[in-house]
């Protein structure tokens, strides 16, 4: 429940719903803040909030249908907790990319723990509002006319370069949980094609059993590409993004899955497929271990047995996705290479005989000597004659 569950600020209906009642400074501090944040916004616009409220009024019917559950709030009550959650987040990100003209002045960016927890928590699927609706006050602020769009605004505020996520994708998207999957995929070089037949995949080679098997792991040369970009060379080589993994990897990953399992059709639930060849490719510390000392996974966790629990949990109560023509290509040439028995002598060969420098060195002095040895005879038999 934690990865999905706002630690410090709630957005929206469910969550303020579901802990209505409860008592926590954290909360209510921040509900103070917001109100501040609001207030600070309309000083910017000068605005009236008359003006705000009418284009909400519009949009009330329209903002309700997007949440999964009948919002029992009245109008007045539902549209003012809009209002203060939409200008608290736009003020926010204004601040943030004016970032010098407020540092050492806003109480948010003052601690770095904060500006952190804000932005995980605004990456939480059930702690949202709709884009449009931030876009569209936005805009009627005319914010759009002195900074960047919301979209790049957004992105700039809440991308996760450890992921890959270095393009701003091109068109909205339905909420902040979007916008991170969306910045994923706009960053990969594959192109997906929404009529690609999806087939599925049963089992992948674990990442120790493939390098038994003699195949190479290699991280991408360039840091910052997407994390998506899996590819397989002829020659044995699995070539990986790399992928750090830290204390906040299982929420990202989590909320972005749920997002596509409960919407999402097969041929856009990239992210998912993504991370079912890492859970195929993981099943124990040895596995991580692999990826660790390929420089694939950056593991800021420290416990190679926590990456791996976290990577198989977030499989738990998910239906095995099929794959798009790449992903299902990139598996089977992974299993066929294992299943080669060619490839597994010879690693084996190798492994046996040249994976130190002294088994090299024994090797080479055996192979000489029994050179030498296979001379010698030639010559005396020749000498026979």
């Amino acid at each position: 429940p934690k990865a999905y569950t706002p630690q410090i600020v709630s957005i929206g209906p469910l969550h303020k719903a579901r802990d209505a009642g409860k008592e926590d400074i954290i909360f209510e501090s921040m509900e103070e803040l917001k109100v501040k944040y609001l207030k600070a916004f309309l000083n910017r616009t000068q605005i009236p909030m008359g003006t705000f409220v009418v284009t909400l009024q519009a949009l009330e019917d329209k903002i309700r249908s997007c949440y999964a559950v009948r919002i029992k709030y009245n109008s007045d009550d539902f549209l003012k907790m809009i209002l203060i959650d939409a200008c608290f987040i736009i003020e926010l990100f204004l601040r943030y990319h004016t970032y010098e003209d407020w540092q050492g002045k806003d109480p948010v960016l003052l601690k770095d723990w904060m500006q952190m927890q804000i932005g995980e928590d605004l990456r939480l699927l059930e702690n949202q509002l709709p884009f449009f609706v931030l876009e569209q006050l936005y805009n009627l602020a005319g914010m759009n006319q002195e900074f960047p769009s919301f979209l790049q605004i957004s992105f700039n505020c809440l991308k996760h370069v450890g992921y890959g996520t270095t393009s701003c994708p091109t068109e909205s998207p339905k909420h902040f949980t979007d916008l991170m999957r969306t910045s994923i995929i706009s960053s990969s070089k594959f192109v997906l094609r929404e009529q690609e037949e999806c087939k599925g995949i049963k089992h992948v080679y674990s990442a120790s059993q493939l390098r038994e098997a003699g195949l190479k792991f290699k991280v991408s040369p360039n840091e910052n590409e997407c994390l998506l970009d899996l590819t397989y060379s002829n020659e044995g080589v699995l070539t990986m993004p790399m992928l750090n993994i830290g204390d906040d990897s299982e929420m990202f990953f989590r909320n972005i899955v749920a997002f596509e399992h409960c919407h999402l059709s097969d041929h856009t639930n990239i992210i998912t497929q993504y991370q079912k060849i890492l859970d195929f490719l993981i099943n124990t510390e040895k596995d991580v271990n692999v990826l660790v000392d390929n420089k694939i996974i950056v593991n800021w966790m420290g416990d190679a047995n926590k990456v791996a629990t976290m990577v198989n949990n977030l499989d738990s109560n998910l239906a095995v996705p099929r794959f798009n023509s790449h992903y299902y290509s990139l598996c089977n040439s992974l299993n066929d290479f294992y299943e080669n028995p060619r490839n597994k002598y010879k690693a084996i060969f190798i492994h046996e005989y040249f994976n130190t420098p002294w088994k090299i060195a024994s090797t080479v002095a055996a192979i000489v000597l029994l050179l030498l040895t296979l001379i010698q005879t030639i010559c005396s038999i020749i000498s026979l004659f």
